[in-house]
């Protein structure tokens, strides 16, 4: 009995064509919006923001009033993009700041939250 490959190379060429075209609607469908605004924490002269670039993604900057100058940063979380997949799907941006006695709870778009010791800068994330 005699096997054809065209049926199969019509097969292949036709599921090609399907990942192609849903890779294209992906892409065009995948443009997120920008990071939500995040209210910025003072305490004393001291502010705390959480900026809504995707280079500063996951951290809380702590800067002095009066002078603007930042005092320092710190990373909450870690996002590790995935080359093969548009970067701006992936961005995960910080939601609030709260104030706890000498913490900050900060929130993210995925809904975690983590505690920041502000003397310490020590983060853990909250269960």
């Amino acid at each position: 009995m005699r096997c054809s490959k065209r049926p199969m190379t019509r097969f292949v060429t036709t599921l090609m064509g399907m990942v192609v075209l849903s890779a294209t609607l992906t892409t065009a469908d995948a443009k997120r919006g920008p990071a939500p605004p995040v209210n910025p924490v003072v305490i004393g002269s001291i502010s705390y923001s959480a900026p809504p670039d995707p280079e500063h993604m996951g951290y809380v900057i702590a800067t002095d009033m009066p002078s603007g100058k930042e005092l320092w940063r710190q990373r909450i979380y870690r996002i590790v993009l995935n080359p093969f997949v548009e970067a701006d799907v992936q961005w995960v941006f910080i939601t609030s700041l709260v104030r706890q006695g000498n913490t900050l709870i900060v929130t993210d778009e995925r809904g975690r939250r983590f505690t920041l010791d502000l003397k310490t800068r020590k983060v853990t994330e909250r269960k």
